[in-house]
């Protein structure tokens, strides 16, 4: 909670120091180009169904079209209710059989873990292409890092089975590890579905920009990679990191002269669109009561 209060402070005086000037110059030029973007939300949302899709078809859980939505619209609402997103498994069990949860728990983090390794390839490539991070000094020690972080992040994806050998006596670690044995190709297919999802963001980001003005080129791309993932490193409580990423965007894209006023709404609008309204949405059409 003091880390939360702590970034909405800082926000506030990042906003307290743009100029007035910025204000002036901020307006939508491109109207058209803000409709385009607020569409890819149903790319955005559909790759991410197709995840759930497949995670549900990988672990062999009958299911109906009807339950697969609501359950999916469920771990949007939990999702936001939970530090980084990380609990949208919460909402997605509600709708099943108890003795499939812990399939659906594991499983739901592997797919999330597979968005994270999008963010940190596309993440590290910028900070490789760039010398390191925008606004940080000590270069070689960031892409070193990021490269060691990686590399391990993709090890534990891609063989996390081998590593449930301590579990070995654990009922579900052995399921677990069946599962991802005869099924080799899930792993290959989320994660091609989460880089999918990481150019839609990128997209609707560089988008907005437009809309509102803004020039954009591959160093604006490159910045926009990079604010997702130190965006993405950043702890959070709930409400999808609100706060935090327009601290960031502020902190990233300020350094190549955007206009401050376009990145913080840009930032908040991408919020609101991506994350609050889904959620909102799912708190309408999902099944109030439990499954019999």
């Amino acid at each position: 909670m003091i880390l939360f209060l702590g970034v909405l402070f800082l926000l506030y005086q990042q906003i307290n120091r743009i100029e007035g000037s910025h204000w002036g110059a901020f307006h939508l030029e491109h109207p058209l180009i803000l409709v385009v973007s607020v569409l890819l939300v149903f790319v955005n949302h559909y790759f991410a169904y197709l995840k759930w899709k497949i995670t549900l078809a990988t672990i062999a859980i009958p299911s109906t079209k009807k339950i697969r939505i609501q359950s999916f619209f469920a771990g949007l609402v939990t999702g936001m209710l939970t530090p980084n997103m990380i609990g949208n498994f919460i909402g997605r069990f509600y709708y099943f059989e108890r003795e499939y949860r812990a399939q659906i728990t594991l499983f739901t983090l592997i797919s999330n873990f597979s968005q994270f390794l999008a963010s940190l390839t596309f993440g590290w490539f910028s900070i490789l292409a760039l010398g390191g991070l925008l606004f940080f000094e000590n270069e070689n020690r960031v892409i070193i890092f990021i490269g060691i972080l990686g590399l391990f992040a993709y090890l534990m994806f891609f063989f996390i089975e081998n590593f449930l050998v301590r579990f070995k006596k654990k009922t579900y670690a052995k399921e677990f590890k069946r599962i991802l044995t005869q099924k080799k190709f899930y792993r290959i297919k989320i994660l091609f579905l989460s880089g999918l999802r990481f150019i839609i963001f990128t997209t609707q980001f560089l988008f907005l920009l437009i809309a509102f003005g803004e020039n954009v080129d591959l160093l604006v791309v490159l910045a926009i990679w990079q604010v997702y993932i130190v965006t993405m490193m950043m702890p959070s409580l709930f409400l999808g990191k609100i706060g935090i990423k327009e601290s960031l965007s502020l902190l990233i894209l300020g350094t190549i002269g955007i206009n401050e006023f376009a990145i913080l709404f840009t930032s908040l609008f991408i919020w609101l669109i991506n994350s609050m309204l889904p959620a909102a949405l799912g708190l309408l059409i999902c099944r109030k009561t439990k499954p019999e």
